[in-house]
C-alpha cells in the first residue's frame, strides 16, 4: 500500500499553509539534490520532504554546503 500513500497528498498536509508553497519546496529542494549530482525521483522526494517538514530545512542544506565548500 506505500505506493498508494505516494499517490495522495494526505501525509503532506500541514507542513505548508498551501499546496502552492509545499510544491515550491519540493521544487526547490529537487533542485538542491540535481545540482549536488544525485538522481532522485519523485517518491524520494516526497520522503525527504516528509521527513524534514519544515521549509527552513533548505537553509539548513545551503549552510552545510557553504560549511564543506570553505574546507
Amino acid at each position: 500500500m506505500k505506493n498508494k500513500d505516494n499517490l495522495t497528498n494526505e501525509s503532506l498536509k500541514g507542513i505548508c499553509k498551501s499546496n502552492f508553497e509545499l510544491a515550491r519546496y519540493a521544487i526547490l529542494l529537487g533542485r538542491y539534490y540535481v545540482r549536488g549530482g544525485q538522481e532522485v525521483d519523485m517518491s524520494d522526494l516526497l520522503d525527504e520532504v516528509k521527513a524534514n517538514p519544515d521549509p527552513s530545512y533548505l537553509e539548513e542544506l545551503a549552510k552545510e554546503e557553504e560549511a564543506k565548500s570553505k574546507e
